[in-house]
């Protein structure tokens, strides 16, 4: 009762809508980073109708929506500050409902490649354009849940693309996804935007406004004043440039706790997880069919989520992680044993059909409680304003070149030599990683975005 009444008051609901309105756009583009799960197996294996591609072609695929990320994250910076934050949003939804359209007739290999390497790129402006927005919008209180939401709302796409797979062919499910970024766009473009980017294009007057109406009040003068001072001293003292991300001691140590976040994140398993889930279930042979297994795997998911969604700002970031971290590594281990057994040792496991479902299910919801949402609530709160823009692209880029990494490397152990040793790597991957979340990763619960900074500048000088 105490979480629900700290941070749904009546003075946020703007927020709230706001935050809504623009992961509506996360939500096709989890769709299309999960496309892979229901529709890979069918068109690898022949029983699609018209479409046909080989275990190779399938992984690239796979891969695209990540090798779409250095151009999108470029483009992101661009936008970002020039045309503002929630502009940048809105001009991704006529894209995103072109490329669902040209899917639905789709029928070759390079043609699927070219629409997920293409909205993907879209995804890479939206994990840069959105996160930023969010950040800035948010009351502190709150922030942790709105930023989250991002994350959240790609957990949708990817149940909601699992379930449209498992009933609908592509060209349905495809008109579908095409509806949700006009749904987005005619949401979103009521909102204001962040009060940040106005004060740096020296628009006052209309950033108090927009301040006004998110906060619900117009009794916000010593807000507004620290939000000035501290954008005004960020572009006097500190003429933004892509090389302060790696010279200015604060911004690289905030790199570098993003670096261990996300990578601990991504070698958790979790992208070849969702990407090849119904694969993973059906080399299972668990008691449960490999479509059943998905759907509760994936609602389990969406559970968890909500959960972290309303503890994140209670319980705070650094326990949430650790947590979810020591839960993955004794997860991911029982996994890996259990298709050790199941390969070399099949009699073992007469009687344990049940572990798949019941240990990857745990495995996701303590994931989700911290790993899933937590990297993306600290990418939009470690960058100071100046270098957001720019810092954000190379955040979204460090994540999917992890995101290739681990999708390839689980399709080369799998292939060579059984999804076991996949299981083991990645969980030897996670140890590493709580490790370093131990040493290095702060707590930002509560804090001002002007406290963060002050936070990081203090422990980069003791670094």
């Amino acid at each position: 009762m105490r979480v629900t009444s700290s941070i749904y008051k009546r003075e946020y609901r703007l927020q709230y809508l706001a935050t809504f309105a623009g992961t509506l756009s996360i939500l096709s583009v989890g769709a299309n980073n999960a496309w892979t799960s229901p529709y890979l197996p069918q068109i690898t294996n022949g029983t699609y109708p018209g479409i046909s591609v080989t275990s190779d072609e399938g992984s690239w695929i796979a891969i695209m929506p990540q090798l779409a990320s250095p151009p999108g994250a470029l483009i992101a910076a661009y936008l970002v500050d020039r045309i503002g934050r929630k502009m940048t949003t809105l001009l991704m939804a006529p894209i995103t409902f072109a490329m669902f359209i040209t899917m639905a007739f789709a029928r070759t290999t390079l043609a699927f490649c070219a629409i997920r390497f293409l909205i993907g790129c879209v995804g890479s402006i939206l994990y840069t354009a959105l996160p930023m927005y969010l950040g800035e919008i948010a009351h502190p209180a709150i922030r942790g849940i709105l930023t989250a939401s991002v994350a959240f709302s790609s957990l949708l796409g990817t149940l909601l693309i699992n379930v449209l797979g498992f009933h609908f062919s592509i060209l349905l499910s495809s008109l579908i996804c095409a509806a949700i970024p006009l749904v987005h766009f005619l949401a979103f473009i009521w909102m204001p935007e962040s009060p940040y980017y106005l004060i740096r294009k020296n628009m006052d007057e209309t950033a108090r406004e927009s301040l006004a109406k998110l906060r619900s009040t117009d009794d916000n003068g010593n807000e507004f004043k620290m939000i000035s001072v501290a954008v005004n001293e960020e572009i006097a003292n500190k003429k933004a440039r892509f090389l302060d991300i790696f010279t200015v001691k604060s911004n690289r140590f905030a790199l570098f706790v993003f670096i261990i976040l996300n990578t601990t994140r991504k070698f958790s398993g979790i992208g070849p997880f969702l990407f090849y889930t119904v694969s993973i279930f059906q080399t299972a042979e668990g008691s449960v069919s490999p479509h059943t297994s998905v759907v509760i795997f994936l609602c389990i998911q969406i559970i968890s989520a909500m959960v972290s969604l309303n503890v994140l700002d209670y319980v705070g970031r650094r326990p949430i992680i650790i947590i979810s971290t020591v839960a993955c590594i004794i997860t991911l281990s029982i996994s890996g044993t259990y298709f050790y057994c199941k390969e070399y040792h099949p009699d073992y496991l007469q009687h344990f059909g049940w572990v798949p479902l019941t240990v990857l299910t745990i495995y996701m919801v303590f994931y989700n409680l911290g790993l899933e949402l937590t990297p993306m609530v600290y990418a939009s709160e470690l960058f100071p304003t100046n270098v957001k823009a720019s810092a954000l692209g190379v955040v979204d880029v460090i994540s999917s070149c992890n995101g290739i990494v681990t999708l390839k490397l689980f399709h080369i152990l799998t292939d060579h030599y059984g999804m076991y040793l996949s299981f083991w790597v990645f969980a030897v991957c996670c140890v590493v990683g709580l490790v370093l979340i131990v040493i290095y990763v702060p707590e930002t619960k509560n804090k001002t975005l002007q406290e963060i900074q002050q936070d990081l500048s203090g422990r980069s000088e003791k670094a």
